[in-house]
């Protein structure tokens, strides 16, 4: 993809990202870097998401006509006692950057969300028209983030019904995409993982949980392409192809990592399944954490993707493969 393929956009503004710091923010860096497009990364020394003054602040400053969103309070434990912090960062700062935008010509905001909006109400994949929660289910986290979706959508809802921008093919576009088990430059459950691997010769790990272990990379490239397409506004689940289990996740993790030499203690027969009971922690997680990416792979055929949709096996196995040369090189 070049720059030019933003073809409704005014290239003397730059592309805002949000999330600097975090994993899919450093992904983001790297393909716009690549891809020499004008962009100014903010992180949290750059605008204060808690202040909505801060936030405007920027908004004002660099008028973008692209938003990108990579920011969150993902602390899913600490949100349980942190609840207000949570939904001002998850909730109420999207919100803001979907009234500036909403109201710009062909402006577009790329806002990423979490299969943590669900809780457990289907053993299938879900869907982008299934009915999210119930809300009672929800951890503090997912509650958050779903309220920064359904804020997201109530403005665009909004400016569309009041006819602004005057002119149909000016309307502005949001695109929310919901994940599940990101991993990469930065901490994470394979990185974890790896350490622990290494450490000892046993370990635990929770095997009745399911979902899709995705490639913060991807993401970055996800949100990159579908912000230059014309595909329709709206919710999309963007993971690769197939499912996995922590257990099957760590284990699949583990064994590549000791094809590359890496010092690894632990054995696979001693990487041992629990339950989530096993392991208690003060948030509740999901079983279910399955997201069907079919809608986004029929999207994916307007927009300009070149790579075959990929496999969770091939992403994270090309991740642990460089993690372990970068670390034996350091």
């Amino acid at each position: 993809m070049s720059y030019s393929s933003f073809e409704l956009l005014d290239h003397s503004r730059p592309i805002l990202v949000f999330g600097r710091d975090g994993q899919v923010g450093k992904a983001l860096q790297v393909c716009l870097k690549d891809l020499q497009v004008p962009a100014v990364f903010l992180g949290r020394s750059d605008c204060d998401l808690v202040s909505e003054f801060s936030i405007i602040e920027m908004l004002n400053r660099y008028q973008p006509q692209v938003i990108i969103n990579a920011a969150a309070y993902t602390a899913v434990d600490e949100a349980e006692r942190e609840r207000e912090l949570a939904f001002t960062i998850n909730a109420k700062a999207p919100e803001l950057m979907a009234r500036y935008i909403a109201n710009v010509a062909n402006g577009v905001l790329v806002h990423y969300s979490t299969d943590y909006v669900f809780a457990d109400a289907k053993k299938e994949a879900y869907l982008e028209t299934d009915l999210v929660g119930p809300i009672e289910h929800l951890n503090v986290y997912g509650q958050s983030k779903l309220a920064g979706e359904l804020a997201i959508e109530a403005v665009f809802n909004l400016a569309r019904y009041s006819g602004r921008p005057s002119y149909a093919d000016k309307f502005a576009s949001y695109f929310i995409l919901r994940t599940s088990w990101v991993y990469g430059d930065g901490s994470n459950f394979i990185r974890t993982m790896l350490r622990l691997a290494s450490e000892r010769d046993k370990l635990k790990v929770v095997a009745d949980q399911m979902g899709a272990p995705t490639s913060a990379q991807w993401l970055a490239e996800v949100g990159i392409q579908i912000a230059g397409s014309r595909v329709k506004s709206g919710i999309y689940h963007a993971v690769p192809d197939g499912e996995t289990s922590w257990h099957g996740l760590a284990v699949f993790a583990i064994e590549t990592a000791a094809t590359c030499g890496e010092g690894i203690e632990v054995k696979s027969e001693n990487i041992l399944p629990i339950p989530a009971t096993n392991y208690p922690v003060p948030a509740r997680r999901p079983y279910n954490s399955r997201l069907s990416n079919a809608k986004l792979k029929k999207a994916m055929l307007e927009m300009a993707f070149t790579s075959e949709y990929p496999h969770w096996q091939e992403q994270v196995e090309v991740y642990v493969k460089e993690y372990v040369s970068n670390s034996l090189k350091s």
